[in-house]
């Protein structure tokens, strides 16, 4: 799985599924049916017998949309409502820091709209069926939390179910280092599925991978579904185009900071010789006031401190 430079771009032979172009290209591939039904049941711990996904068309060449655009929608045959996302990196603004807020924040917003498109102005509310939102994360969300998965719902001060209308589930993927190292035959398949996105392109995982992949029949079929998405030139050069937008961006952001910074430094360079200004200034008033108080003559006063005739009388007559 050796990696080739295309126009300066490292394109790995294999595309990593935890990029969030190819995580859609691969679950809504048209053989990939049974694995997003599975790769759902697993991670909800529910049921799944079918599964059909409702924005089938594959997202269009304005790469700065992307962010509204590379998810997975879809529909379960009892009409439970999902939208199935990856995140690979922090979201603008998000950090530790900030507890990525804008992440929840919009894991939120999904769900909620999610669960209010359902059809039919006059549907009973007890026929409303359940929406989730599943984010992939590779990176740790929630620090204070040891499992890979947080399955979030409705509830009260006291812990309470108020309502299982709605769930937003978010997987860690950057928590998997227990999982792996158990015997692949004990793992959960949340845990199998969360390791393959994870590392499904990585050649020192292979030989885990090889065994998951023996052991669960869903995620070969993806695995030879992402091999195909992975020899394709045109999803190649999309890759590509994701990759270059997003090293663009970085590189305005971090030109942005440079700026910023520089504009801080000169901010507090001037406020320090403004400080300075104002403390000479100061200075030279007292020393005036001094004289004053001996009745030295304005001239001499003058002569002593730098300051204009009329502004010694001003300080005279202040005081």
């Amino acid at each position: 799985m050796k990696s080739k430079i295309e126009n300066e771009i490292f394109v790995p032979e294999i595309l990593p599924p935890s990029e969030d172009g190819v995580f859609k290209t691969l679950l809504m591939h048209p053989d990939a049916k049974p694995v997003l039904r599975d790769v759902i049941a697993s991670i909800l711990n529910i049921p799944v017998a079918d599964v059909t996904v409702r924005n089938n068309e594959l997202p269009i060449s304005d790469i700065g949309k992307k962010r509204e655009r590379f998810d997975v929608n879809c529909r379960t045959e009892d009409g439970r409502q999902i939208d199935v996302e990856m995140q690979t990196t922090p979201m603008d603004g998000d950090s530790a820091a900030t507890s990525h807020k804008n992440l929840k924040k919009r894991a939120v917003y999904y769900v909620c709209d999610l669960y209010a498109s359902q059809e039919g102005r006059s549907t009973d509310y007890g026929d409303l069926m359940q929406s989730f939102q599943i984010t992939f994360c590779g990176f740790t969300v929630f620090p204070q939390r040891e499992d890979f998965v947080g399955n979030f719902r409705f509830r009260d001060e006291t812990g309470e179910e108020f309502s299982d209308a709605v769930g937003i589930v978010f997987v860690e993927l950057s928590k998997l280092s227990a999982a792996m190292k158990k015997p692949v035959l004990e793992m959960t398949p949340a845990e199998q599925w969360s390791i393959f996105f994870a590392y499904a392109n990585e050649p020192k995982h292979g030989e885990l991978l090889r065994e998951i992949i023996m052991t669960k029949e869903e995620i070969g079929m993806a695995n030879e579904i992402l091999t195909g998405i992975s020899q394709d030139e045109k999803e190649r050069a999309h890759y590509r185009s994701r990759k270059m937008y997003l090293m663009d961006e970085a590189h305005k952001m971090a030109v942005l900071r440079k700026e910023i910074e520089a504009g801080r430094e000169e901010g507090r360079k001037e406020g320090r010789e403004e400080g300075r200004k104002e403390g000479r200034e100061e200075s030279k008033a007292e020393m005036a006031r001094n004289a004053l108080a001996i009745r030295l003559p304005i001239e001499q006063i003058q002569m002593l401190t730098g300051l204009s005739c009329a502004e010694i009388e001003r300080l005279r007559d202040a005081d």
